[in-house]
């Protein structure tokens, strides 16, 4: 998991400035100095800065030190800012974060980024010709954009790109993709939570969820709803790479952090909803003596997958199947001696993966496993403040938008249990450097 203080504890509310002024000059200096002792690319904003903070993932306990680090100066940082607001105004503002994604709705919307040279600048009436927004209006967005350091203002009436702004001027690329499905989908099902609330309290159906409930999405489920519009499955497709590659979700932490080489020469993992496969192509060349079965229900993923598999890997061609497979029916593949589902049911409330479960157990043999890649979410104040944010910002979102939930320990036993009484569950495992963790079940039919 990403580093998490030792015990946990409430908050402090009755912080000293002096006290967390020290601790974030501490902090800030044991980066600094491996940043600079390393000769990595220094921080900044400016366009040919690095595109993420520059330290290498937390596979060792030293870079975990440094990520540790990392993650406390976020805390702090954060709270001195929320201790110096006083509560009157922190609310007053925080109550307008929603200028934060209308600002990057109207950039992402007229491809602003696109339209900003990548060196120099553009004067704000050129650029307001070229976009077809009155000057005034756009001078009103991109300046408050700019103190969130997208764009900048080198000289008066003049934008030009910072590294964040930058970002977003290739559509085709992650960072983009992320606010597009962000500003186009996501916001309308946290302005509808309050409404949604109030008519479905109850409700554990992804069709009554804040999302699907929304006047913008015709009463359709989120995944539903974009698979109707193929480029914004793609869309979705290209932000989640991002979720993928980024800290604490690449798959180098699955691999180094449940034990593959324990299984028998020959056995085959069956990737339930496994998208292209690029999770079991990386495992696949830790361990060439397992077999995989790759299932989703998009053709076009699978065959994404077949084409860059043999591109790229082609002595593992032999290793990979590809089947098109919709996880709500039964599972086709028999006896199988894994079946593996990587941040699939998050997405699902509890009744669907029940349906899920219980649609894996007819092809079960004794001493089949299933293995779940998914959040663990640890008990409150047991992460750096920074990480609880994060975690409780991903667990609202699946509220928002699915009418699901970040599952707990307990909470995962109890779907294993009421799925069949047949899947023992093992254990759980924390991934270091990961923000998902390992759950193993086997099946015993003894």
């Amino acid at each position: 998991m990403s580093p998490t203080p030792t015990t946990a504890r409430a908050p402090i509310l009755r912080p000293r400035i002096s006290e967390v002024a020290a601790e974030i000059s501490r902090n800030a200096k044991i980066l600094e100095d491996y940043i600079m002792s390393q000769g990595l690319p220094y921080p900044s904003f400016a366009v040919d800065g690095p595109p993420a903070f520059p330290l290498p993932p937390a596979l060792t306990p030293e870079i975990e030190k440094l990520h540790s680090a990392r993650y406390q100066l976020l805390s702090t940082s954060k709270l001195m800012y929320d201790l110096i607001a006083g509560p009157t105004e922190l609310n007053q503002w925080n109550v307008l974060g929603f200028h934060d994604t209308s600002s990057l709705q109207v950039i992402y919307d007229f491809k602003i980024a696109q339209s900003v040279p990548e060196t120099g600048d553009i004067s704000f009436e050129d650029l307001s010709s070229k976009i077809g927004i009155p000057v005034t209006k756009l001078r009103q967005v991109l300046r408050y954009a700019m103190t969130n350091h997208v764009f900048f203002e080198p000289r008066d009436g003049y934008v030009a790109h910072t590294a964040s702004s930058f970002l977003l001027s290739n559509e085709n690329l992650p960072p983009s993709a992320w606010i597009g499905i962000c500003v186009d989908e996501f916001v309308h099902a946290g302005a509808n939570a309050s409404k949604n609330l109030q008519n479905f309290p109850m409700s554990d159906d992804i069709r009554e969820s804040a999302f699907a409930t929304s006047p913008m999405f015709d009463g359709k489920g989120y995944f539903e709803y974009i698979s109707t519009y193929p480029e914004k499955s793609n869309r979705f497709g290209l932000s989640m790479s991002q979720w993928s590659s980024g800290v604490g979700l690449k798959a180098e932490s699955l691999i180094k952090g449940y034990n593959w080489g324990k299984l028998p020469k020959g056995a085959t993992i069956v990737d339930v909803g496994g998208a292209t496969g690029f999770v079991c192509v990386e495992i696949a060349k830790a361990h060439p003596s397992l077999n995989f079965l790759i299932q989703d229900l998009s053709l076009p993923s699978l065959e994404t997958g077949r084409e860059k598999l043999a591109r790229d890997n082609p002595d593992l061609v032999g290793n990979f199947q590809y089947r098109e497979h919709n996880f709500f029916n039964e599972q086709p593949d028999k006896g199988a001696e894994v079946y593996f589902l990587r941040f699939i049911f998050h997405d699902w409330p509890d009744k669907y993966v029940l349906q899920i479960l219980r649609n894996l157990v007819p092809a079960l043999k004794n001493g089949s496993k299933i293995i779940v890649s998914d959040f663990i979410v640890p008990p409150p104040n047991s992460m750096h403040p920074w990480e609880e944010r994060r975690a409780r910002a991903t667990d609202l979102l699946m509220f928002e938008l699915f009418n699901s939930y970040e599952r707990r320990e307990a909470d995962w036993r109890r779907l294993f249990a009421e799925a069949d009484q047949k899947l023992r569950v093992d254990g759980f495992q924390k991934m270091d450097g990961s923000l998902l963790g390992i759950i193993e079940t086997t099946y015993v039919d003894e």
